[in-house]
Formats: structure tokens, sequence, C-alpha cells
């Protein structure tokens, strides 16, 4: 709990601007002061965060995968805090913690390949030397269907929030921004994960709340479940991959569904993917494109129209 004065000044703090951009920067804000916590670090006022804090935050993102937009934001908000506190030791560049928002459109593709997920989630399901594996493997497996954050993934209530009868589930716990969104028309593959997952639903800390994490756990199951990813050699050191990855592979598939031909990441370059788009659909291809996007950011959390979101898991079409 070192960092909690961390939340505290966070929660404190004088902002300026609407009241919706001031709630961003706090739970933006929030998020760099867990990340700083759980890299080791006990900084408990904003006046003393230096360089080499955001330094460690990046390095812990980029190693979970995280893309440099995503960064970004957090430290943006971090920048607004410090400052709020008179801290003006800050470096104004990201640049000298490796983050360059400008490469969110990423030019290879970091979807997971699916026989390798499929393997992982197997192996966690029969792993007899780690008791939280199959429980582990049912976070996992919704993540891969449905695209979900790994944290939405281990609070998404399946109880209250799960609509067999409809296909749909709202998203409402561990959402970027505090934003929730419902997921609809829900494949029998996306039902199979949910139903799944159903045998590990537990009581929450929070009263009311059925999610896969272990009765008390909190978020310290996100260190159980890193852990599990190690086992299966889901980590970006063992094989290339993050659980963020199963996102990627999500959203991929839904946009080759949508379109018929496959995402820019997948060509060499923007032109060979607007030469395979116009041969696969012709001049249709744009609007196929853009409708894929829409729906995609959407499905992610974000609104449609939102570009640097899609072109973050797709690469950029132009």
């Amino acid at each position: 709990m070192k960092s909690i004065s961390l939340v505290l000044g966070t929660n404190r703090a004088t902002l300026s601007g609407p009241k919706s951009k001031q709630y961003r920067i706090r739970q933006n804000a929030k998020a760099f002061a867990k990340r700083l916590r759980h890299a080791g670090f006990g900084v408990r006022k904003w006046s003393k965060i230096s360089n080499k804090h955001f330094a460690a935050v990046a390095r812990q993102m980029k190693d979970e995968g995280t893309g440099d937009g995503r960064i970004a934001e957090i430290f943006s908000a971090a920048r607004h805090l410090c400052e709020a506190y008179g801290n003006t030791g800050i470096s104004p560049s990201n640049d000298v913690f490796d983050v360059r928002r400008g490469t969110i459109a990423n030019a290879n593709s970091k979807a997971v390949a699916p026989e390798f997920v499929l393997g992982a989630i197997v192996k966690l399901e029969t792993e007899s030397s780690y008791e939280h594996g199959p429980r582990c493997a049912a976070q996992i497996r919704l993540q891969y269907e449905l695209g979900l954050r790994r944290e939405e993934a281990a609070k998404v209530d399946l109880v209250a929030d799960w609509n067999r009868e409809s296909r749909s589930l709202l998203v409402r716990y561990g959402t970027k921004g505090g934003r929730p969104r419902t997921l609809h028309n829900l494949s029998d593959r996306q039902q199979e994960a949910l139903e799944r997952a159903l045998p590990y639903v537990s009581q929450s800390d929070r009263p009311g709340i059925h999610n896969l994490m272990p009765s008390g756990m909190g978020d310290k199951w996100q260190e159980k479940l890193s852990y599990a990813a190690r086992v299966c050699g889901f980590t970006k050191r063992e094989s290339g991959w993050t659980l963020h990855s199963n996102r990627h592979e999500r959203f991929h598939r839904m946009y080759v569904e949508h379109t018929g031909f496959q995402p820019p990441n997948q060509h060499e370059a923007v032109e060979a993917f607007q030469l395979a788009a116009q041969a696969a659909a012709g001049d249709d291809w744009p609007r196929l494109d853009g409708e894929a996007r829409d729906e995609i950011e959407v499905t992610a959390g974000h609104s449609a129209g939102r570009r640097d979101v899609s072109d973050a898991y797709l690469g950029s079409s132009s």
C-alpha cells in the first residue's frame, strides 16, 4: 500500500479544465501510481516523482505489450499531477523513455497465433503443479474469444452482466477510463468461453460482483495471472507474444470476417495492402475497411472513428 499517498494526492490535486477531462487525468494518474507500486517503488508524493520512475513504468508496460499510445496517455496524466504539486523536473518528451506515440500504427502485427494460445490454454487447464492454472486458462480464453483487456476479463460479472438469451455481455469493471460497453451478437464460441468460466466465478471484495478473481485476493490476482503466463510461455521473452496479443488477434479476426481480406499489418507495405484489398473487394474495399474499423473501435471500448485505436491493432490503411 506504499503508493496510497499518490492515490490520495491524485484525488486532492487541484486541476483545471472540464470535469470530464479532470476525471480522465485522475484515473490515468492512479493507473501510473499502481504501475509504480508493482514496479517496486515506494515513492509517496507526486513532488518526489522523477524521470527514473517514468522509465520504470514505461519498461513494465512495454513488457506487458502495452502500446506507446496508451503509455503516452498515462504519462500525460502523471505529468499533470507532478505539475500540480510543483514538480517540473519530468522530461517533457517521451522519447527519453523510448515511448513514441507516432509508432502507435504498428507496422507489424502483434496478434497471437491461434494454435499457440489454444495450446497454452490446454496446458494451463491440465497444469497440476499450479493451483490457479485452470482459472487462468478460463480468463485467457475470455481475452482471446472476446478481446477483453486482462483486467476486464478478471473482473467481468458473469452472473449479472452476461445475458445468454440476447447473446450480450456488459463490460463495466476494469475498463479503461471507467467507460462501460456492451458486446452484442456473441458467437457460439464466445458463449462457450463464458460458460467455461462460470465454474470459477467467486464473490469478490466488492459486494455483489461475481468475477474470476478468488475471494479476498483483489488485484493481486493479476500477479497470479502473470505467473501463469510464464508457466505456458506466454511472454514476450519466451514466445514473442503477451496476453495483450489475444486482443490483437480478436480484432484481426473481426477485420477479416467483415472485409474478406487481411488488414494492413499483415502486408509488407500500405501499397501491398491496398492492392490486395482491391483484388478481394474491388472499389468497395474502403467502405468495408471503414465499417470494420468502426466496429472494432467500439468493441475495444472507444468511439467509432478513433482510427488511432484501430491503427494500433490493424496498421494504417493509407
